[in-house]
């Protein structure tokens, strides 16, 4: 079953009730998207432990530079430099590799959150064939956001001109709350923006990928204006955000100081931040649940059918 299309206004509270029951009723396909996360993590660490143990493996002042000894690590960075070159590009690679698998990722979760399936079999169906019909379409909306990000880094690089002199002459922690302020939100609020405007896109990408051929452009910058007269999205959106920070840097003000050693101890600092990660992707999913909800709410553009000429018969 679809979602229902209304011309009722939709409050936060209920942008953040479709979250809290999109994440209850698809508890399965948002682990199943966590595992796939994970095996591409496990595969890039794995990937990175290989290269550093080669120059490493029995040099004691690694352990210090691990440990917090920053002489140590930068002694360690210049000895082993294509060593820690090599673990960039696994880094970019498999970067590159979660964005090519997000866009069917994503188109999954989309067609699951707006079709509604029920049972097991029917959401597996429904997660594949949104996917797969709307992988290429979001390659392209990609494209369509290329404008948006660099107008983020031309913010940033306003920001940087004014803040790097504050930066550059700050002597205590308070006299880099403002700068960093400065440099931070008018970024954030930038890329907040567009990236709900992508998230948007894609809902109304998703509702129409039976249609023939939807326009990626046309549907993008109908979303921009959808998302300036609808502050509601943004908000939603950006609580959020809000709470995925909170989540992290919790977890960082709660390992600060707080080592773990030896193979235990790896084991259960992998086991947290695992926690840490599935939390951070269930608000996302949250997320995504209200903005079909809010997304699917606007009238669709009009469906276009092909008319084929009818041949003509001999009298």
């Amino acid at each position: 079953m679809g979602i229902t299309k209304s011309s009722m206004r939709l409050t936060l509270g209920d942008l953040v009730g479709s979250g809290t029951r999109a994440i209850k009723r698809y508890t399965g396909t948002l682990l199943a998207v966590f595992v796939v996360q994970t095996l591409v993590v496990l595969g890039t660490m794995v990937a990175m432990a290989v290269v550093l143990a080669q120059a490493f493996g029995h040099l004691p002042m690694w352990d210090d530079a691990v440990d917090g000894d920053f002489v140590s690590l930068v002694i360690c960075i210049k000895w082993a430099n294509a060593n820690f070159l090599a673990c960039a590009s696994i880094g970019f690679g498999a970067l590159i590799l979660w964005s090519l698998a997000s866009w069917f990722l994503a188109g999954g979760i989309y067609g699951v959150l707006a079709q509604r399936p029920e049972g097991r079999a029917e959401t597996a169906r429904a997660f594949g064939a949104s996917g797969a019909a709307t992988y290429l379409t979001y390659a392209r909306l990609a494209l369509c956001g290329i404008p948006g990000w660099l107008a983020s880094m031309l913010v940033l690089a306003l920001c940087m001109s004014v803040a790097g002199p504050k930066l550059a002459h700050a002597l205590s922690a308070m006299d880099l709350i403002g700068p960093v302020a400065l440099l931070v939100i008018p970024v954030a609020l930038v890329g907040h923006f567009f990236a709900t405007v992508i998230d948007y896109a894609r809902v109304e990408l998703t509702l129409r990928h039976d249609t023939h051929e939807p326009g990626v452009v046309a549907t993008y910058l109908r979303t921009v204006a959808f998302v300036v007269k609808h502050p509601l999205s943004l908000i939603h959106a950006g609580l959020g955000w809000i709470a995925f920070f909170v989540i992290t840097f919790g977890y960082g003000y709660l390992a600060h100081d707080r080592p773990m050693y030896g193979a235990t101890g790896a084991i259960t600092l992998f086991v947290i931040r695992s926690g840490v990660s599935l939390a951070r992707m269930a608000i996302r999913f949250g997320v995504l649940a209200g903005e079909v909800d809010l997304g699917g709410s606007r009238a669709l553009p009009p469906r276009r059918v092909e008319v084929k000429a009818q041949p003509k018969t001999a009298a």
